[in-house]
């Protein structure tokens, strides 16, 4: 298992500033997490492989019961296993999003005050209250932009606080910003145009892939709709039917779950690789 960097980099201030590329769970989504996995995993495998060892009349016995928490147990530690890299991901994706957003307002904000004839740290400065008025003074941009305006306080270039947020967003648009405005204001070119320029880019790509969001959102309702709908079948029948919830004790049945089971957790992989179109 690959091991995961630090939650937070030193920044040259020796300020501990946020790292975007890794992604570490709250308290309140680890509790989410252990709801959705380990309670979700674990009924789906009393669905599939509940209610064994019963007796001669199909009665529960002791080992019924033991078995149907040890099964509970196992299959909701997988579930667990398997749904916190998924949340992780869906996460962490959702926050790259925001701070695209946000750092295409301070594109904006820094553009407009340019053209109205500001030096850079005075744009810097403007557009901080800008971003503070739309989100709030604990969003990601105005933390960073509250940095790179301590940066300019102690010396310290702008052009190299903008460049290390760009290598800690792990966002390639940010990331090639912050390069780009290094070389624009070492040579003295127009800032302006640069940052026009990249506010255009960014919004072209935020735009297309809202539409592509929008073009798979059905397809995407469908997909998790018939991920749930076997399983929902299943226990439905296990509950009308005590004939066919007998043969789920069988080993014919166990091995015909198990091997249902890998073909479902299979097609949900590939399913949701196919919906997952980037730009």
């Amino acid at each position: 298992m690959k091991k995961q960097g630090p939650k937070y980099i030193k920044s040259e201030l020796n300020t501990p500033m946020l790292n975007y590329r890794e992604y570490y769970f709250s308290m309140q989504e680890r509790l989410m997490n252990l709801l959705i996995g380990f309670l979700g995993g674990g009924v789906v495998g009393l669905v599939f492989y509940g209610g064994l060892f019963r007796d001669a009349d199909g009665y529960r016995t002791a080992a019924t019961y033991i078995s149907d928490i040890i099964i509970f147990v196992i299959v909701g530690l997988i579930g667990y296993a398997v749904v916190t890299p998924i949340r992780k991901n869906s996460l962490q994706e959702k926050r790259e999003v925001i701070l695209t957003k946000q750092f295409r307002s301070l594109l904006a904000s820094l553009a407009t005050s340019l053209s109205g004839g500001m030096n850079m740290q005075e744009a810097m400065t403007a557009a901080r209250n800008d971003l503070i008025h739309e989100y709030s003074k604990e969003s990601y941009i105005v933390d960073e932009v509250e940095e790179m305006l301590a940066g300019t306080r102690n010396n310290i270039p702008l052009e190299d606080t903008i460049r290390s947020f760009g290598e800690r967003s792990g966002i390639e648009d940010i990331t090639n910003f912050g390069i780009v405005f290094a070389m624009t204001f070492r040579t003295g070119a127009s800032l302006k145009d640069v940052v026009r320029r990249t506010d255009d880019i960014i919004g072209e790509k935020i735009e297309i892939k809202e539409q592509i969001r929008t073009a798979v959102t059905s397809n995407r309702t469908q997909f998790l709709a018939m991920m749930i709908v076997p399983v929902g079948i299943v226990m439905m029948l296990r509950v009308m039917s005590s004939s066919f919830a007998e043969s789920f004790a069988t080993p014919v049945g166990i091995i015909a779950n198990t091997v249902a089971l890998a073909i479902f957790v299979v097609s949900y992989f590939l399913g949701t690789k196919i919906l997952d179109v980037r730009v």
